[in-house]
């Protein structure tokens, strides 16, 4: 099911600022930082639809857009994760003896992960397609309490 916003701004790249209200399985998930305090958040998304300033949207998130924005976001992160404390505990532990090899591949493992989501970061213009933004596909009615 679609979600729904109200236009904010409509800004120069054809790109509108939609406010939602956080779903009840959005609040419950807490996964993120947004999910723990406030119950609206701001989106950029495709204006297909060209809404104005004031009126209510309906957002898609294109085909597997989705999947592959969760995918980037978590399991790219995890592999690395796993791949450092891995290359860490037996590889590298082995070359200095002095220091323990559990702290060791814990802090290859959260290094790796940092250095992939700094890689993230910087291939942001990139990835910042239609594929993985959400779109504003129609005109609709404003929310109704629960939806």
């Amino acid at each position: 099911m679609a979600e729904k916003g109200v236009v904010m701004e409509i800004k120069d790249n054809n790109l509108a600022l939609v406010k939602m209200t956080r779903t009840e399985a959005c609040a419950k998930c807490r996964a993120c930082v947004a999910g723990m305090s406030e119950k609206d958040m701001f989106i950029e998304a495709e204006n297909v639809c060209d809404a104005e300033k004031g009126q209510w949207v309906e957002l898609e998130l294109a085909d597997n857009g989705f999947f592959y924005a969760v995918m980037i976001m978590y399991g790219i992160p995890f592999v690395a994760l796993v791949a450092g404390i891995l290359l860490g505990y037996f590889v590298v532990s082995p070359l200095i003896p002095f220091i323990n090899r559990d702290i060791l591949s814990c802090v290859m493992g959260f290094g790796f992960t940092a250095l992939v989501y700094l890689w993230i970061r910087s291939q942001e213009k990139r990835w910042e397609s239609k594929k993985y933004r959400p779109i504003a596909a129609r005109i609709t009615t404003p929310a109704e309490k629960g939806e």
